[in-house]
């Protein structure tokens, strides 16, 4: 079975004000329960070129200020949507945060500090953070939204969409 098409009759005003309130949700669990404050700039926009494929519901910008989410991603059930949205406010504070975040050996994320290192551990820390490969920023991105949530990001269905404490761990190569 493949990955049906989600569709939508909602344009982008209407499907903002259904999904604005988990992002808030979302954005606040990051900020005042996580204490990553810089996440308080990101933001949320709405594009219907955002759904270029049957699983692309949602992306973040590389600065970490933007979110950007397709109308589609309205017509997904509510424990979908919240599990995206702290997928992509994972790469928001990944983004934010440039090297702050590493993974240990059980793929969980750890949080280092500048304190933690001199100066030439810490750019040897940044410099392999802008060298890593598209898996390694999304398990990442994962591992950031389970360290501010609490909640294990898994992959679900013939979509493999994210969920909240079920499914398997992402798939490598997945887009």
């Amino acid at each position: 079975m493949g990955c049906p098409e989600i569709s939508t009759d909602l344009d982008c005003e209407e499907a903002r004000l259904i999904i604005e309130p988990f992002f808030f949700e979302m954005r606040h669990v990051f900020v005042e329960e996580a204490g990553l404050s810089r996440c308080r700039k990101t933001r949320l926009y709405c594009a219907p070129w955002m759904h270029d494929t049957e699983r692309h519901f949602a992306a973040c910008r590389d600065d970490g200020l933007v979110v950007v989410v397709a109308p589609e991603l309205a017509e997904l059930p509510v424990e979908t949507v919240v599990a995206i949205l702290a997928h992509e406010f994972g790469h928001a504070t990944d983004y934010l945060y440039p090297a702050e975040f590493a993974l240990d050996r059980d793929r969980k994320a750890r949080r280092r500090r500048r304190v933690e290192a001199d100066d030439v551990q810490w750019a040897r820390w940044a410099k392999a953070w802008t060298r890593r490969d598209d898996d390694l920023v999304e398990v990442t991105a994962d591992a950031v939204a389970e360290f501010a949530t609490g909640n294990r990001i898994g992959y679900l269905g013939p979509c493999q969409l994210q969920a909240f404490d079920r499914g398997r761990a992402r798939p490598q190569g997945l887009r």
